[in-house]
């Protein structure tokens, strides 16, 4: 059992805030799989990559991301979860102005020996990106060129579109003020 904000701390991309925690560890589920869990801040994301060991889901728990798996495009909202074979390109973005809590789990296990590898090379400024290449594929995880991302509107949500009606409204109103003043 693991207790809310219990965890190991793993610094998983080369963002300054991308700590995230692992929940579950391989050797505590017969090496079948992982479980981490973290926040995917405005503008942040996994890079375009596969994973040649581990299967990969993806749960979002709250927030909208913009997933890029082998060429396709879509928004995943909270809720909804997304699952990722090995060895299929993929790639992750948060164009959303809040964070984005996630459950990510990894079968099997074995992701988290590498996450433990490479945390102290992107805690490091500098940081050292080929040495956090050499890492990621002495793990089996392979870089892949940049994702062309397309404008799917995944920041348009209820809240959104309210806050967007609000402004609207708003504004018209302001310029109706003005003109008839």
């Amino acid at each position: 059992m693991v207790q809310p904000n219990e965890g190991q701390p793993v610094h998983v991309l080369p963002y300054p805030k991308a700590i995230y925690k692992i929940i579950v560890r391989g050797n505590q589920t017969a090496n079948q799989f992982t479980i981490l869990e973290g926040i995917v801040y405005i503008n942040e994301g996994a890079g375009n990559h596969y994973h040649m060991r581990e299967d990969e889901t993806f749960f979002m728990i709250n927030g909208t991301l913009q997933f890029y798996v082998n060429g396709d495009q879509f928004c995943a909202r909270a809720g909804t979860t997304v699952y990722i074979p090995r060895n299929a390109s993929q790639s992750v973005r948060n164009l959303d102005s809040k964070p984005v809590h996630i459950q990510i789990l990894f079968a099997p296990s074995g992701i988290e020996n590498y996450l433990e590898k490479v945390t102290p090379v992107y805690d490091t400024q500098p940081i050292n990106y080929t040495r956090a290449t050499e890492i990621a594929e002495s793990y089996g995880v392979m870089s892949l060129p940049v994702v062309e991302w397309k404008d799917l509107g995944c920041t348009t949500d209820a809240s959104t579109q309210l806050k967007l009606s609000s402004c609207l409204i708003f504004l018209i109103s302001q310029f109706y003020v003005i003109r008839f003043l």
